[in-house]
């Protein structure tokens, strides 16, 4: 929708969702933005592309540029360092997020979605990426093989065939970073 992720002034972000789940009022730390924030600070050399699936569709293909806490990107009283944006639905003070009234009717304000967002800890930023939305082209057969299942999320290494496969077919499919070519499936603003 538009949302997560992101696309407004040309950068792509990943502030909301992704973030974990909660079972049996336990924080399961399992999110997307937790694990590639973690890895980007431990390996601050590496490399990182996400690519994003809907209904087995190349949604987008996004090189992660930089990635910054939670705080750090909502700290600015509703405004993001990185401007306006249609995901600035926390506000951050004195260290603690809270919900403001930006899009109620597309992410709740429930405490167990709220606390799912928190337990993502960091924003993933990319300003390098394709976004196809719409306009998403299926995915080949075989590489959808490689790919993960619903929520599932995989991580491939240099060290792995697999990543220069995936990598080499989104590039080839992409040809070069050309920022939004496509709007949302289901837009915010219809």
């Amino acid at each position: 929708m538009g949302f997560a992720p992101c696309i407004d002034h040309n950068i792509f972000t990943l502030a909301c969702c992704k973030g974990g789940q909660i079972r049996n009022g336990k924080n399961i730390i399992t999110g997307l933005r937790y694990h590639v924030g973690q890895h980007y600070y431990k390996n601050p050399a590496d490399e990182i592309y996400l690519l994003g699936i809907y209904k087995s569709r190349m949604l987008y293909y996004a090189r992660i540029t930089d990635v910054i806490t939670m705080d750090e990107y909502f700290s600015t009283q509703g405004k993001s360092v990185y401007g306006d944006r249609t995901d600035q639905i926390y506000d951050a003070e004195a260290g603690i997020l809270k919900r403001n009234d930006l899009l109620p009717q597309i992410h709740p304000k429930g405490s167990v979605q709220i606390q799912q967002d928190r337990n993502g800890c960091y924003v993933l930023i990319s300003r390098q990426f394709t976004y196809f939305g719409k306009n998403a082209p299926a995915i080949d057969a075989e590489i959808l093989h490689m790919l993960p299942k619903n929520r599932e999320m995989k991580k491939y290494a240099d060290s792995c065939s697999e990543h220069e496969i995936l990598h080499s077919y989104a590039m080839g499919v992409i040809g070069s970073f050309q920022g939004a070519i496509g709007a949302p499936h289901d837009s915010l603003y219809d």
